[in-house]
């Protein structure tokens, strides 16, 4: 993709993305030069302006200094950590700057980990190496335009993946049509029985929907959960660490309900 042409969507250059952070200003927290230089050239190729940060301190002193659009915030730095300076970004005086996105860049996202990160205030993640096409449309997605409708860029940040269901289909379009309606219809119910029983703390209940719910997670390519509903069915299951299943859950309830937006998309 020439990211200072034009985003390719589908096989098709969509010209009016040209330049689609123009008017951002955008804070790299980011300890390696060669990452550095990888982010920067993808953020200022799309009109964005750029501030580098080479730790966890600089990167507090900056936010201090200025009103950036979002951070990108390495979670692993010297100095002074991504976890760190977040909280400490967080519990500024001043609205307007504890209140940036911010948004982790790190090579662990595991369960536990991406758990971390939201208690430490990080609005969302993106997994290293980073794709140029998911760090444009995370970044836009926290400045509204997404929403709006803006860029079209949500087709290159899916949270989902149907290659399992293209591989079965045979080429069969309104196969993999049917399954993904099935899963518009049933999952939500689903989801929502998950959610029921962790609020009465029927652990055998939640343990026996989330197996149920993993087979459909993975056959739709969910990577983002497929960890969080592994550990919400073995916590449940053990009877152990019951304290995290309501926020592992919420994240189960979150990500199904955005790919369920997404996925209407594709049967429209």
């Amino acid at each position: 993709m020439s990211a200072c042409e034009a985003v390719e969507i589908n096989g098709m250059l969509t010209p009016e993305t040209e330049k689609i952070l123009s008017g951002k200003t955008i804070l790299v927290a980011e300890d390696v030069e060669m990452n550095q230089q990888l982010i920067w050239h993808i953020l200022e190729s799309n009109g964005a302006q750029v501030v580098i940060a080479r730790n966890g301190a600089e990167a507090l002193e900056q936010v201090k200094k200025q009103i950036f659009d979002c951070v990108l915030m390495d979670v692993q730095m010297p100095v002074m950590d991504g976890i760190m300076a977040t909280e400490q970004i967080r519990n500024l005086a001043d609205p307007l700057l504890s209140a940036i996105p911010i948004i982790a860049l790190t090579a662990n996202c595991n369960s536990a980990d991406l758990i971390k990160y939201e208690k430490a205030g990080m609005d969302d993640f993106l997994a290293k190496p980073v794709v140029e096409a998911n760090l444009l449309n995370t970044i836009l997605s926290y400045s509204g335009e997404l929403k709006s409708g803006k860029t079209g860029l949500a087709d290159n940040h899916l949270l989902y993946d149907l290659a399992m269901i293209h591989s079965v289909s045979g080429g069969d379009d309104a196969f993999i049509k049917k399954m993904i309606r099935l899963f518009i219809q049933t999952v939500p119910q689903n989801v929502q029985e998950l959610v029921e029983a962790a609020a009465n703390e029927n652990w055998e209940q939640v343990s026996k929907m989330a197996h149920k719910l993993k087979s459909t997670i993975d056959s739709m390519g969910i990577r983002s959960i497929h960890d969080v509903i592994r550990a919400v069915e073995m916590h449940a299951k053990n009877r152990d660490q019951l304290e995290r299943i309501p926020e592992l859950v919420k994240q189960v309830e979150s990500v199904v309900s955005s790919c369920i937006s997404q996925l209407h998309l594709e049967i429209e």
